[in-house]
């Protein structure tokens, strides 16, 4: 949203852009351990059924955004180095 005011990248945005970044994959890695309770009350706390059910509800939204994520951050940086070598070779 914050794009629509075209602000300049800085140290500060670029660290808050890793921040949010690693925080949401490990948010993933976070549901894959959190336990929840089932329609009669139960929590479960077994594994598999955890992954099971985490794939079924938000992990079909969370993979694809990071996934979107890291290739945008990985593109941004690949870019970034090809820049400057390329400075580096016109100088």
């Amino acid at each position: 949203p914050m794009l629509v005011f075209e602000p300049s990248e800085n140290t500060f945005t670029a660290f808050l852009a890793w921040v949010t970044l690693l925080y949401w994959t490990g948010d993933i890695v976070a549901s894959c351990s959190t336990g929840f309770y089932t329609s009669s009350g139960k929590l479960e706390m077994a594994r598999t059924r955890i992954l099971v059910h985490y794939a079924k509800t938000w992990m079909v939204l969370d993979v694809p955004l990071m996934a979107l994520e890291w290739s945008d951050r990985v593109v941004a940086l690949v870019g970034t180095e090809r820049n400057s070598a390329g400075v580096a070779r016109s100088a």
